[in-house]
């Protein structure tokens, strides 16, 4: 049986007409996802053109430094050998055309040598400039009034709100301008002096003394509850500065996933939701991290519906396979999308296992969701291995509930307290005394802590102590726990209940009346009309009495 052969011309042309992707990590534009807003610098190309074979990895290269070095632009591509009827509409009359866009209109073409400086000097001739540099001097600002706006204008600043008599103010104050210093070029460090500026203190809500809040560039206000070391605050003010979308290869997942105990992921085809989940992003601080991917495949590996142009994944305690939350187009009103997305971050920050500190204390017990709390009360001497121990609690719960750690919809997160140092604390709230003598792991006190209510559980429903060693007892109580179905204690006594109460019953008519001032109003006139008229038919009645008690 002879071979068959063919000429080496036909060979060649069968594999020049194999059509070789030539994409890179850019979105793939199509006729529904083709940018009516912002500045866009688009290729159109064909996988057929050698032309573009040749350029993919230029391109691939300027998406990467382009990000970096010219964020306003946004770089994307078009398959004309799929949107055909897309290139013909935009006048593409050959392999790879690149043009400027702006909201939807074409400014310009590229033409000359397809290199990285000639095409990084096109991108900036349209690309804005970049946004002045922040505390050049690296001193602390101080604001007034008329100073505040102009500031928050130029980009996201570090406030501390004092009181000059302050001395807790007066202890932070050498340590705010070494902050200041340490973030020179990086983030204006500011601060207001409430004494003489009563009115900016007021309407940021100050309650003492000092208050630092950072205040992002969308006006975003967030309290900083954490250390007033400089190695604290600078790690913080570092974060908060850096915050924003980080663009990642689909090759990098895993890697990055194993170096974070928290990170959200953001997979889409289409560029345009970058638009969307920046602003939300920004209530994070820069922590926990969010990733773009523009990899359509990843949306079909993790389930993603396929009517779905983009969606966000939250992986936690280092594991890329099983998101413990996803988050995408069809599960978002469109009226709203920014809300839901703001409001899904922040209930997905928290990882599944932590130690309780005076940094993450604020974070985790006074979390918006509200997340029931596994406490665990440790000591120097056991501390390591109860850790260790709750760390293997949180896993067996992820695969418990499937991955979402969810108790009937209700976030559990797994944490251990040294019990040496908030010693008092943990008595008053959950009655916690520590023994030396307890060293055991059986002996290491629990709790499930529902801290909005104020109320602890320390017995599961058989009304036994908690115990570290018996998962299978303490995912019993937490599910118990979550619908009601045990009973609890409180953390504060009848007095303080009261109290407390009665003053939330305040709050809320004051509210009330704030909200609602002519509605509020009118009740009362209706109070003292009611009151009146009571007391002139009591009067009327009584003066009856006497007439009828009188003798003429």
């Amino acid at each position: 049986m002879r071979s068959l052969q063919l000429p080496l011309s036909l060979l060649l042309l069968a594999v020049a007409s194999n059509p070789v992707p030539v994409h890179s990590h850019s979105a793939l534009l199509t006729p529904d996802t083709f940018p009516i807003s912002g500045l866009w610098f688009i290729e159109f190309f064909s996988p057929y053109c050698p032309h573009c074979r040749n350029f993919a990895p230029t391109w691939d290269q300027l998406v990467t430094e382009a990000e970096r070095d010219s964020p306003a632009v946004n770089l994307a591509q078009v398959d004309c050998s799929v949107h055909g009827d897309l290139c013909t509409e935009h006048h593409v009359m050959g392999y790879p055309s690149l043009y400027m866009y702006n909201n939807g209109e074409k400014l310009d073409a590229f033409s000359g040598d397809r290199d990285l400086p000639a095409l990084h000097k096109f991108i900036n001739k349209y690309a804005p400039p970049p946004p002045p540099q922040p505390n050049t001097k690296g001193d602390v600002l101080s604001l007034t009034p008329q100073s505040f706006a102009s500031t928050l204008a130029q980009g996201p600043m570090f406030v501390k709100f004092f009181a000059p008599w302050c001395g807790h103010c007066k202890k932070l104050a050498p340590v705010w301008k070494q902050l200041a210093h340490a973030m020179k070029g990086k983030l204006n460090i500011v601060q207001v002096n409430c004494d003489d500026h009563s009115a900016i203190c007021k309407a940021h809500n100050v309650q003492g003394y000092p208050t630092l809040v950072y205040i992002s560039s969308g006006g975003i206000r967030s309290e900083y509850n954490g250390g007033r070391k400089l190695d604290e605050l600078r790690n913080f003010a570092e974060k908060a500065a850096s915050a924003g979308l980080h663009r990642i290869q689909s090759t990098e997942l895993d890697t990055l996933v194993a170096q974070h105990e928290v990170m959200y992921v953001l997979v889409h085809s289409d560029n345009a939701i970058l638009d969307t989940v920046a602003p939300a992003a920004a209530v994070l601080l820069g922590s926990p991290s969010v990733y773009t991917l523009s990899d359509p495949a990843l949306l079909a590996r993790f389930d993603i519906p396929q009517e779905s142009t983009w969606a966000l994944l939250a992986f936690k305690d280092h594991d890329p396979h099983v998101p413990t939350a996803i988050l995408h187009e069809r599960a978002v009103p469109a009226s709203t999308p920014q809300d839901a997305i703001r409001t899904w971050f922040l209930e997905q920050r928290l990882p599944t296992t932590l130690e309780l500190t005076q940094d993450t204390f604020q974070g985790v017990m006074n979390a918006p969701h509200a997340p029931l709390v596994v406490i665990a009360a440790v000591t120097s001497e056991n501390s390591a291995e109860v850790a260790r121990h709750m760390k293997d609690t949180g896993r067996k719960w992820r695969l418990r509930t499937k991955g979402s750690g969810l108790a009937s919809g209700r976030e559990v997160v797994w944490t251990w307290m040294d019990a040496e140092k908030w010693k008092n604390w943990m008595k008053s709230m959950y009655g916690i005394v520590v023994k030396e003598e307890d060293d055991d792991l059986d002996d290491v006190p629990v709790v499930v802590a529902d801290h909005q209510r104020l109320v602890y559980y320390d017995r599961d429903s058989h009304n036994h102590r908690l115990e570290v060693s018996s998962s299978k007892s303490l995912f019993e109580t937490v599910e118990a726990a979550a619908v009601g179905k045990l009973s609890y204690k409180h953390s504060e006594n009848l007095v303080e209940r009261v109290a407390r109460y009665l003053n939330t019953k305040m709050v809320s008519l004051e509210t009330y009346v704030v909200t609602y001032p002519w509605r509020a109003a009118t009740f009362l006139c209706m109070i003292f009309l009611g009151i009146f008229f009571v007391l002139k038919r009591w009067l009327a009645d009584d003066g009856d009495y006497r007439k009828v008690d009188r003798l003429d």
